[in-house]
C-alpha cells in the first residue's frame, strides 16, 4: 500500500535538509524507477477551488501516463482522524488531447485527509486513443490545499519495457 509521507523538521529553518523519494520495482536483472523531490511546506496548490496543470502525458506503444494527487490535510490536519476516517477533498481531472484541444474525459475523485490517489495508464483508461494530452486536476470540495503530478513510464503496459518513470510536476 502506498500513502504520502509528511515530514518535519525539529529544527527551525531546516538549512540543509533535502527530502527526496525513490518508487521502484526490479525489473531486467536490476530496479527500474522515479526519483522526485519533495514540496515544501505552504508550497502546495492553494486550497479553496484551485487548479494544476499537467503536460506531456502521453499513452502509446513506448509509453504510458499516471496522474497523482495528494491531499496535504494541510487546513484539517487533525492528529485523531489524520490518515483518512471521515474527511475528504473532492477532485476533477480533466484530460485534453494534445492534438486538437478538445476535451476529451472528466473524471471526479474524492481524496481522503493525508491520501495518495494515482490513476494509472490514465489516457488507456479514461481517452482510450488519445496518445498525447494534458490535464488540469481541480480542486472541486473541501478546502486543503493538495499537490499533483505526472509520471511517464518507459513501456506502453505493465511489464513493457523497462517501466522506469520520469516525473512531470504540475504548473499552475
Amino acid at each position: 500500500m502506498a500513502k504520502a509521507l509528511f515530514v518535519a523538521v525539529a529544527e527551525s529553518g531546516g538549512n540543509g535538509v533535502f527530502v527526496g523519494g525513490r518508487t521502484s520495482a526490479p525489473g531486467a536483472g536490476g530496479r527500474f524507477g522515479v526519483f522526485y523531490s519533495a514540496v515544501p511546506y505552504g508550497q502546495a496548490a492553494g486550497s479553496f477551488f484551485g487548479s494544476r496543470w499537467l503536460h506531456g502525458l502521453q499513452q502509446n506503444a513506448e509509453n504510458r501516463s499516471h496522474i497523482a494527487i495528494v491531499n496535504t490535510a494541510g487546513v484539517d490536519l487533525n492528529y485523531t482522524n489524520y490518515f483518512g476516517s471521515g474527511s475528504e477533498d473532492i477532485f476533477r481531472v480533466e484530460l485534453f488531447d494534445g492534438d486538437t484541444g478538445q476535451k476529451v474525459a472528466t473524471v471526479e475523485e474524492p481524496v481522503k485527509l493525508g491520501e495518495w490517489k494515482q490513476f494509472s495508464s490514465i489516457l488507456a483508461q479514461h481517452a482510450p486513443g488519445v496518445r498525447q494530452a494534458y490535464a488540469r486536476v481541480s480542486h472541486i470540495q473541501g478546502r486543503n490545499p493538495f499537490i499533483t503530478y505526472a509520471v511517464i513510464n518507459d513501456g506502453g503496459a505493465p511489464g513493457e519495457r523497462t517501466g522506469d518513470g520520469a516525473f512531470i510536476a504540475s504548473s499552475p
